[in-house]
C-alpha cells in the first residue's frame, strides 16, 4: 500500500479527513455545503474541487499520496469464493461474480480483491493439492467512469488519489491492525449511523461476515426536527447537533432511534444464529449519529450489547476524541499497514 498521508471519507452532510502531519494523526470533520451532495453523488464537481482546494489550504493538509473511501452506493464489496486460478484468469472471471449487481458490459467496471489471510498458506500448494479447493477473498467492483471522475475532481484540488476503496475494506484494515497489535479480539461489529441511512458491518478477522443497510438515517431526524421547530431540514442539522430545546428527547426522535436499533438487532441475531461459536462482545458506533447520546442509549438497550469506545481502536491523539467516531474509517487508512 502507498504511504498514505491524507484520507477522505465523503458523507452527505460532512467530509471526514484524516491526515498524518509530522508523524501525528490529525482528524477533521468539515460540514458539506448545501446541495453539494445528492444521494452519495457529488452534484457539483467543479464546486467540490474548489471546496477541497480551500480546505487543503485552511487545514494545511500534507502533500503526498491520498486515499478516498467510496460512498456505499458507488461500490459493491462482498465475500467471494472462487476456484484456484491464475491472477489473469481471476481478473477475467471476477466481474461475473457481480452479474446480479452491475449493468452494462463488464469492461465498464474496475474489479479488485484482497485474498483472505487464512488462504495464503495454500497459494504455494501443488496442482493436485489445489484440486477442488476454493479461494476466499473480499472483492469489489466500481464503475470506471465514476472512479475516473473522483480522480479528476481530487487532482483539480491538488490531491493524488493512490488508494480508492470501499467502506468494508477500511473496517477490515482497522481490525487487522488491532489483531496484529496482539489484540485477541477477532470479531468486530461496526454500526455506521449516516445521514441517508444506517449500515452495520460484522467483521471477523479479514472478512465481512454480515452486513445490512437500514434505510433510516440522521436525515430522518432532520426532517422531524424541522417539522417540530418549523425550520428548514438543512438548518435542523445544526439544531440536532446542539440538542436545541432538548429536541432529541422528543418521542418522535426516539421512535427513529428504536427503528434503527431494531433493524440492527435483526442482523446481529442472524449472525449469532449462523456463527454459533461467535465471541461478539460489543458494538462500535461510527458516523454522525455516534454523537447523539440518546440514540446510543437506545442502541445499547435494544441490541443488548455495550457500545465500546472507538478511541481504543485508534492511536492516542490529543484533542480529537470527539472526532474518533465520525473519522474512524479515514483514520484507519492513514495508519493501517
Amino acid at each position: 500500500m502507498n504511504n498514505i498521508k491524507t484520507a477522505f471519507d465523503i458523507g452527505n452532510s460532512s467530509l471526514k479527513i484524516a491526515a498524518i502531519k509530522q508523524g501525528t494523526l490529525n482528524l477533521y470533520e468539515v460540514p458539506m455545503p448545501e446541495h453539494m451532495m445528492e444521494e452519495d453523488i457529488i452534484a457539483m464537481p467543479n464546486a467540490f474541487s474548489a471546496f477541497l482546494k480551500k480546505i487543503k489550504s485552511q487545514l494545511h493538509l500534507p502533500k503526498g499520496p491520498a486515499a478516498l473511501i467510496l460512498p456505499p452506493s458507488q461500490v459493491i464489496c462482498r465475500l467471494v469464493k472462487m476456484p484456484y486460478m491464475t491472477i489473469d484468469q481471476l481478473m477475467l472471471n471476477l466481474p461475473y461474480e457481480f452479474n446480479d449487481f452491475i449493468h452494462g458490459e463488464t469492461n465498464q467496471y474496475f474489479c479488485d480483491y484482497a485474498i483472505c489471510e487464512d488462504e495464503n498458506h495454500e497459494m504455494e500448494a501443488t496442482d493436485a493439492e489445489l484440486e477442488n479447493k476454493e479461494l476466499t477473498m473480499m472483492a469489489a467492483v466500481a464503475e470506471k467512469q465514476k472512479i475516473q471522475e473522483y480522480i479528476k475532481i481530487f487532482a483539480s484540488a491538488g490531491f493524488s488519489l493512490k488508494n480508492i476503496l470501499p467502506q468494508e475494506m477500511a473496517y477490515i484494515q482497522l481490525t487487522q491492525r488491532n489483531i496484529k497489535n496482539e489484540n485477541t479480539q477477532k470479531e468486530y461489529c461496526f454500526i455506521d449511523l449516516g445521514q441517508l441511512s444506517s449500515r452495520v458491518f460484522i467483521v471477523n478477522n479479514d472478512k465481512i461476515h454480515a452486513t445490512r443497510q437500514v434505510h433510516t438515517g440522521m436525515r430522518d431526524l432532520d426532517f422531524i426536527i424541522g417539522d417540530l421547530l418549523n425550520i428548514d431540514p438543512f438548518l435542523a442539522n445544526s439544531y440536532k447537533r446542539n440538542n436545541y430545546m432538548e429536541v432529541l428527547e422528543h418521542p418522535r426522535c426516539i421512535e427513529v432511534y428504536e427503528r434503527i436499533a431494531v433493524e440492527i438487532l435483526k442482523l446481529i441475531n442472524f449472525y449469532h444464529f449462523t456463527y454459533r461459536q461467535n465471541q461478539l462482545t460489543g458494538i462500535y458506533i461510527t458516523g454522525g449519529g455516534g454523537e447523539i447520546p440518546q440514540l446510543i442509549k437506545v442502541m445499547e438497550e435494544v441490541v443488548g450489547l455495550p457500545v465500546l469506545p472507538v478511541s481504543e481502536l485508534l492511536p492516542h491523539t490529543d484533542g480529537y476524541q470527539n472526532l474518533y467516531n465520525v473519522c474512524l474509517r479515514a483514520a484507519a487508512i492513514t495508519f493501517s499497514k
